[in-house]
């Protein structure tokens, strides 16, 4: 079933050197870790303490990136878009729209980019579904539209309790931690065992609000020992398009079509050791019969 996201809104208004927060949504209220009632209470200064020119009576307007102190006692980094509103209160008051947006997965994950070693990143929310997918490497999954989609319709069914009960611990945990999952088959991949690093992200009132993942090395599994998944595999890890690899060892793109595809399965032994020269791994690591001849 399909989940939309609710932006977090909320109304604010200002009185005299102070601003107070008169209408929250849900998913706002979700953010600040406050029930509605004691977060219309809370000094605006005291949920966003950092943010520029409060002390002026002046709301910034436009996009900033502030830090907000949760109803749990955490810190959070938003991003908030303040606009005026065009009304004021019975008063004469003047009000402000804010819309929230927590930055704290994207964040984690543009870390894990800058390493190098993330091969896909991506965030679940709370009931698994996809929220945003990138991949860092050749499109090795391009033909899969896979955001908005369950994280568990391309894992191994046999292991999604196994995999719950990991996310439970690290949601418990409070901290990134690793674990191993197997894919089921699906585009030019299959049966692909991958190692990915679990980031819980928690909402104001310290529960569960969204899986930041980064997938950091895959492999074949037992079952995909096939030369032409091996290679597609290898390609993946080093970043390397079939177009580039042609043009690296003089391979026409052809053969190098042939080769990922499976239809030659055992290559003349010199365009094997060029290719994996390029792929910097060993002949016999991805055409065993190589070393048979």
């Amino acid at each position: 079933m399909f989940h939309t996201i609710e932006q977090p809104l909320a109304v604010v208004r200002r009185y005299g050197r102070s601003f107070t927060i008169i209408e929250a949504n849900p998913s706002f209220i979700r953010l600040t870790g406050y029930d509605k009632h004691k977060l219309t209470q809370t000094p605006f200064r005291q949920l966003f303490p950092r943010l520029a020119d409060i002390k002026n009576a002046i709301l910034p307007e436009g996009l900033s990136e502030t830090m907000l102190e949760t109803g749990s006692g955490n810190q959070k980094l938003v991003e908030l878009n303040v606009k005026s509103i065009d009304a004021h209160d019975e008063e004469g008051r003047p009000m402000f729209l804010i819309i929230a947006k927590d930055m704290s997965a994207e964040k984690w994950l543009e870390q894990q980019s800058r390493t190098g070693k993330a091969l896909y990143t991506g965030i679940c929310d709370s009931q698994y579904l996809i929220r945003m997918f990138n991949t860092h490497v050749q499109q090795t999954m391009s033909d899969i539209s896979i955001v908005n989609q369950s994280i568990f319709d391309y894992l191994d069914p046999s292991e999604h309790d196994t995999i719950r009960e990991q996310l439970l611990s690290c949601g418990m945990a409070e901290y990134p931690c690793d674990i191993v999952v197997h894919t089921i088959k699906f585009d030019e991949l299959s049966e692909l065992e991958l190692r990915a690093t679990i980031c819980i992200i928690f909402d104001g009132f310290g529960h569960i609000q969204q899986y930041a993942f980064s997938v950091w090395d895959m492999r074949e599994s037992e079952e995909a020992d096939q030369p032409g998944m091996k290679l597609k595999i290898w390609m993946a890890k080093r970043d390397i398009s079939a177009s580039q690899l042609s043009a690296l060892t003089g391979i026409s793109m052809q053969t190098i079509s042939k080769l990922r595809n499976g239809k030659i399965l055992k290559p003349q032994r010199l365009t094997a050791e060029l290719v994996a020269s390029e792929l910097n791994v060993d002949v016999n690591t991805l055409w065993p019969e190589i070393g048979r001849r």
